[in-house]
């Protein structure tokens, strides 16, 4: 894959959100958004569920949808809030590195994936079905699957544990283990491969509320995954 084709994969993604009248109502997509705009490369992917979604992203005055992406940010020019921020920081905390590429499961933004009218738009109600219902996983994987190809990344991290067995069987990973963290016991990382790559499904850096030894127990895994691919 070349830059031509991460080019090309965008002009797609917008010509597909356009065709399915559902996505244009969301504020932004997500896709091949680099942490550092000085890098090209991506050492590390964050999948996530798909974008968040605030109040503050409709005051942005451009046109909608708009993007978050490697051709254009819609924070550079609008400004990132304070969750945003937030999420950065917890990107490069767990990454252990600058080097970091965003994509998602589903690319359009949402207030929520669920349905909870205290959180927001319910998922089904802006779409038109629930988020695990989907009709355009297949679509998103397409491009990530060209994404991963494109950086050929040491690590790929999805943080969040709930959707795991989905999204395993849609990307067609290879189980290797899950791994709990003593005190707790919860799911801590849920270690699948794919193509040898390590792809990691953690409790969530945020929705899960970790402990302090849940937050050091994932980032240790992710540390001791890391060195044996080094070694």
């Amino acid at each position: 894959m070349t830059d031509h084709l991460v080019t090309r994969n965008l002009s797609q993604i917008r010509e597909y959100t356009k065709n399915n009248i559902e996505l244009s109502k969301s504020h932004h997509f997500l896709y091949n958004c680099l942490v550092d705009k000085k890098e090209n490369q991506g050492d590390v992917i964050i999948i996530g569920l798909n974008p968040g979604e605030t109040e503050k992203d409709f005051e942005y005055r451009g046109s909608l949808p708009t993007e978050e992406s490697s051709e254009f940010d819609f924070h550079e020019e609008h400004g990132r809030g304070r969750s945003s921020k937030n999420w950065l920081t917890l990107c490069k905390k767990f990454s252990q590195t600058n080097k970091i590429v965003l994509t998602e499961f589903f690319f359009w933004s949402s207030p929520q994936v669920g349905e909870d009218k205290e959180r927001g738009i319910p998922f089904s109600e802006r779409f038109g079905y629930k988020f695990e219902d989907c009709p355009h996983f297949e679509f998103c994987k397409e491009k990530n699957i060209e994404l991963l190809e494109f950086h050929k990344p040491s690590l790929i991290m999805c943080p969040g544990v709930g959707y795991s067995e989905l999204f395993a069987k849609i990307y067609a990973l290879d189980y290797v283990g899950t791994f709990r963290e003593p005190l707790k016991n919860r799911r801590a990382v849920i270690h699948y491969e794919l193509n040898g790559i390590p792809f990691l499904f953690t409790l969530h850096w945020t929705s899960a509320r970790l402990t302090k030894e849940e937050t050091n127990f994932i980032i240790q895994y992710i540390g001791k995954v890391t060195k044996k691919l080094q070694s």
